[in-house]
């Protein structure tokens, strides 16, 4: 064999371990990247519960697949209408505690509580809505059981929490009336450009951390797209809020939802307001815009 033979060797078997080991980063990077980003994000909250009022009654339901979900139920003496607050990605019921607060104090029954591997809920892998949904039907199977007509039921999510509403209410025509804050509409159109910010990883990682969310974790996202099931909304009143300034969800999501949703979806979008600010940049017109929604559409 010449010595430029031996040389070609070398240079070839030096490549393909090269090529091996990068594989092998690329992969293990993608796969703890994945495990960070749906890991379960319990943690104490930082709130005294007595801060909701002093008929605070702590809150919990099993869900089908044996998860027990924790939060707060601020009842009423009339009972007549339930407003059920699901909060958004990496949160807790914390974020909409006060306007929770404001919700009871106008006379409504409020549930504030935390989705499955948020906030005091039993840890597990976090899946961006589609498991999330499991809790919703585990809400609703509480309400109805303390006497709540599906018709005096509202429902209000912000992001993630939204999103989750709209796709169980696809299949679900007991959710009769919900208000929505900065959902997400394509899940993998959002992941495009936000998994990266997300990750500290550059964009050329996206694919191998999809992956490895979906075939190690069981998180699959690519079918995530509310836009399809607000199809199914199917005539039911729909509040959709989203600020124009919004840097997670893009504003033309919000209008594609709403035009799939129907001409029952009233949308609203505000100027200079970022992702789930609506309440916070203006509380006393984001409850009047609520409660009146509520009011006409709730059964009396």
């Amino acid at each position: 064999m010449s010595s430029g033979s031996r040389a070609l060797r070398r240079l070839t078997l030096f490549s393909a371990i090269l090529a091996s080991l990068a594989a092998t980063a690329y992969a293990g990077v993608s796969l703890l990247t994945a495990e960070r980003l749906t890991r379960a994000t319990n943690h104490p909250h930082r709130i005294d519960p007595a801060q909701l009022g002093a008929g605070a009654r702590p809150w919990s339901a099993r869900t089908e697949d044996g998860l027990t979900l924790r939060g707060w139920y601020l009842p009423t003496k009339e009972r007549r209408h339930l407003i059920i607050l699901v909060h958004g990605m990496w949160s807790s019921w914390v974020e909409m505690a006060a306007l929770g607060c404001d919700l009871h104090a106008g006379g409504y029954d409020v549930l504030l509580f935390d989705l499955r591997g948020h906030g005091q809920s039993d840890p597990t892998r976090l899946t961006m809505g589609r498991r999330e949904r499991g809790d919703i039907r585990a809400v609703m199977g509480w309400a109805e059981r303390e006497g709540f007509d599906r018709d005096r039921i509202g429902w209000l999510g912000y992001s993630m929490g939204a999103s989750t509403v709209l796709l169980e209410a696809a299949q679900n025509p007991d959710i009769r009336v919900a208000v929505m804050d900065s959902p997400y509409g394509d899940l993998p159109d959002i992941l495009g450009s936000q998994l990266s910010k997300h990750s500290r990883l550059p964009a050329w990682f996206n694919p191998g951390i999809l992956a490895a969310a979906r075939w190690v974790y069981g998180v699959r996202t690519d079918d995530l797209i509310p836009i399809r099931a607000a199809r199914s909304w199917g005539g039911r009143p729909l509040l959709l809020i989203h600020g124009e300034a919004d840097s997670i969800v893009p504003l033309r999501q919000a209008y594609q939802l709403a035009g799939a949703a129907g001409a029952t979806c009233l949308t609203t979008t505000l100027p200079g307001v970022e992702h789930v600010g609506a309440y916070e940049s203006d509380p006393e017109g984001y409850l009047s815009l609520i409660e009146t929604f509520f009011a006409s559409h709730l059964r009396p």
